[in-house]
């Protein structure tokens, strides 16, 4: 049996190519690793070691299924993140908690599952000019709309609640002019970070114009206040943040279920993605 096996999606069974940079420095060392698709039935989770989710990409698209997978998973052999982190974490509306625990997130407004809104008047009653709608169950882009308050918003908006909750927020022009910066925390502290492009479609990493950037004093800050609110063990953990108008630097996403960690943007990345995985499995 390998010592890891990496999980991923149908569209990608051979792994994301910054994955495989850690499986190549888990080969390194001696480890073997595998890589199976989360949805592939005919896989014997007990004999995969110790698993790590990756590139799950369409858990999304899945999500009850997706759930029960990890739970199934997780009877049979240690799971990483934990599942208690990932089912939270796979509904957006953990921001609701970052936020009660004093965590700067941008601002949202969520509305329930056949709610009605008026995307008119709460653009209008919050002063915000451009907004992003969005799926609380979701992933890259998929489902989200940069929206000004017409008639083709509220029926996005519409059909997303008819399906499921969805959440309101302001377009942050930050994401255009300064970019969504990515901190990234491997094995209980802080990595590296990258910037990356507004409304970056699903891709391989290092595909859709990501850089590496040196994170300032204070969104290391934010990042902190979100990693705080874990309390339990972590293998991972990506916060993306973007400055609003006075800079200050606000949590857009705390991803704990399959970021993309670009460990190709640091060269001791791979190295420190490899040691927290022999520690967990240790």
């Amino acid at each position: 049996m390998p010592d890891f096996t990496f999980v991923t999606y149908a569209d990608l069974p051979d792994l994301d190519p910054d994955d495989r940079l850690a499986v190549t420095e888990l080969e390194r060392r001696g480890a073997s690793v595998g890589a199976q698709v989360w949805s592939d039935n005919t896989v014997d989770w007990s004999s995969a070691g110790t698993v790590v989710i990756r590139s799950t990409w369409d858990y999304h698209l899945r999500h009850d299924a997706f759930l029960a997978w990890i739970d199934r998973v997780a009877k049979v052999t240690s799971v990483w993140n934990p599942p208690s982190l990932v089912r939270r974490n796979s509904v957006k509306t953990y921001l609701k908690e970052l936020e009660q625990r004093g965590v700067p997130v941008v601002p949202t407004t969520w509305v329930d599952q056949g709610e009605s809104c008026d995307l008119r008047r709460l653009m209008r009653d919050r002063g915000w000019e451009q907004a992003v709608v969005k799926p609380i169950v979701g992933l890259a882009t998929e489902g989200v709309l940069k929206a000004r308050a017409d008639d083709a918003a509220q029926s996005h908006l519409d059909s997303l609640v008819a399906r499921g909750g969805a959440m309101v927020q302001p377009f942050m022009p930050a994401v255009s002019s300064y970019g969504e910066r990515a901190l990234v925390h491997i094995g209980g502290a802080y990595s590296h970070a990258a910037s990356k492009v507004a409304f970056q479609p699903l891709a391989n990493a290092g595909d859709a114009g990501e850089k590496p950037v040196t994170a300032t004093p204070a969104e290391r800050a934010a990042a902190d206040l979100a990693i705080a609110t874990l309390d339990s063990p972590w293998l991972y953990a990506r916060v993306d943040v973007v400055p609003d108008e006075a800079g200050r630097p606000l949590v857009m996403e705390f991803e704990l279920v399959e970021p993309t960690l670009f460990l190709s943007l640091d060269a001791h990345a791979p190295q420190r993605f490899a040691d927290a995985l022999v520690a967990v499995a240790s």
